[in-house]
């Protein structure tokens, strides 16, 4: 009966320290900031390709005020979300008009759980550093900003959402 306890008590604890949700600030008053928290598999001038592990806050911030523009479902599959073919996976591509243009950041999911949930919806005004979505388990966020901005991450790079400068 103990074991039970313990492993209850271990599962408890883990979905705990997964499904967290920090406060987040801008604390330096970037323009536009990463929506997740994770290590930088790519960049390619304004596309930016985020994994986040196990260890890293699942939740998504919005990354620039404005007003959410457009929601799609994508179709895909289900690789690894470090893999180079999670660009392919399913999910959802949401596109916030701003004051600098249309900022994207699509949320994909990874090979074991497959779940997102969204907490907005077209037409709602969203404020910078607002948790609005969560991706279960292995994942990845891909950013597109405005073709006028490149992003200065560098690859393996570790980004704080809501607080690492994206531009």
């Amino acid at each position: 009966m103990s074991k039970i306890i313990i492993l209850l008590v271990l599962i408890c604890s883990f979905l705990v320290f997964f499904y967290r949700r920090p406060i987040r600030h801008n604390i330096h008053n970037h323009l536009i900031v990463s929506p997740c928290d994770g290590k930088v598999m790519n960049v390619d001038k304004n596309k930016i390709a985020i994994f986040l592990s196990i260890h890293n806050v699942h939740w998504q911030y919005i990354p620039i005020d404005g007003v959410v523009k457009k929601i799609e479902i994508i179709d895909g599959g289900y690789y690894m979300a470090m893999s180079p073919k999670s660009i392919h996976n399913k999910g959802v591509k949401i596109t916030f008009d701003t004051q600098i243009g249309d900022v994207i950041v699509i949320q994909k999911v990874g090979f074991f759980v497959r779940r997102i949930i969204n907490n907005i919806k077209v037409g709602d005004k969203v404020s910078q550093t607002k948790p609005y979505g969560l991706i279960c388990f292995g994942s990845r966020v891909d950013i597109i900003l405005p073709q006028k901005y490149h992003s200065k991450l560098k690859q393996n790079q570790n980004v704080i959402a809501g607080i690492t400068s994206l531009i």
